[in-house]
């Protein structure tokens, strides 16, 4: 299984494809034979639940591997965040489309580092997250 194979049978299901990443183990040189391929896409349209269901078990078909795939569009702002700043792009097919979404993604979560930043330090000071 190649990346280019991956890349090219995701653009046959969702022709509005704006950009692909990998990410969790596979990118990070931990890959046992049981490793699943944990993939996110980003696309111009909304991709029902289904559809997204549907295609990663045709993947898991095809690559003989289980696949985790993520709709960046409805993922939350830290998954996002997880996966821009660890995984890695396997192709753009529209890179200004990418790169302005990227920079939203920065700056949501940066939005939301400050909104927690209280409760985040009084977790650290109790050392617990409830009470």
């Amino acid at each position: 299984m190649t990346d280019s194979a991956l890349v090219a049978y995701i653009r046959k299901a969702l022709p509005d494809l704006i950009a692909l990443y990998r990410f969790g183990s596979t990118t990070r040189d931990r890959v046992r034979p049981d490793s699943d391929i944990d993939l996110a896409f980003l696309s111009r349209g909304v991709v029902s639940e289904l559809c997204r269901f549907e295609l990663a078990q045709d993947l898991a078909i095809q690559f003989h591997r289980d696949i985790d795939l993520v709709d960046l569009r409805s993922a939350s702002t830290v998954m996002r965040m997880q996966i821009l700043s660890t995984g890695a792009c396997l192709t753009a097919e529209d890179e200004g489309a990418r790169r302005v979404f990227e920079m939203y993604v920065y700056s949501d979560y940066a939005r939301l580092n400050e909104e927690r930043r209280e409760l985040l330090k009084g977790i650290t000071k109790r050392g617990l997250v409830y009470g």
